[in-house]
């Protein structure tokens, strides 16, 4: 129902800058610089979540399918501060972070701070930080013949996803101070973050 209050309000803004634009009493200058603000306004509204600022919900799945709706979970990792939801979309896997805020389980309302890399090896790593904190989520897809997947911050890495080519993992890291160092099969690599 916000969402639809939200798009109502920017076809609003749409609609009273095409009338700005349209005004032929006002000179072309004034009508642009009211034209711009106001499509840049109704653009603003029309993308950004506004409502994610102060809805909370029971549950990370309940949170999750407000904000990114028909995407099928693969698996949600919850920990202190937030909730790593793993999803499907479009053929590939993803994931996005949903913060706890007391109880409660809110959207983000901000793009996720994520990191996308591919290793020697195309491997697959994800990593997803927290916000106001020095933790972070890493997933990463490996070949299913690698035996051995370690870090230098002794995660647990947990499969979540299999087939007969890749097995996916995902680690959450607890206080991130230093480097971050992926062992695959005895071979480090360093990681930026």
């Amino acid at each position: 129902m916000l969402k639809i209050i939200r798009y109502m309000i920017a076809i609003c803004f749409f609609i009273i800058a095409i009338m700005f634009f349209k005004n032929k009493t006002i000179k072309i200058k004034k009508r642009l610089l009211k034209f711009i603000p106001s499509i840049f306004l109704s653009l603003l509204i029309f993308i950004m979540p506004f409502e994610n600022l102060f809805l909370k919900f029971d549950t990370p799945e309940l949170a999750f399918n407000y904000s990114i709706s028909n995407r099928n979970i693969i698996k949600i990792v919850p920990n202190k501060l937030s909730a790593l939801v793993i999803y499907e979309e479009n053929g590939h896997t993803t994931a996005t972070l949903i913060n706890k805020c007391d109880d409660k389980w809110k959207a983000s309302f901000l793009p996720d701070d994520q990191i996308q890399l591919r290793l020697e090896n195309n491997e697959i790593v994800l990593i997803t930080k927290e916000r106001k904190s020095n933790n972070f989520y890493v997933m990463i897809s490996l070949k299913s013949n690698i035996k051995t997947l370690s870090d230098n911050y002794d995660s647990y890495f947990e499969l979540y996803s299999s087939n007969q080519i890749w097995n996916s993992f995902v680690a959450y890291v607890e206080n991130y101070e230093n480097d971050y160092i992926i062992n695959i099969d005895g071979k480090e690599y360093k990681i930026e973050i």
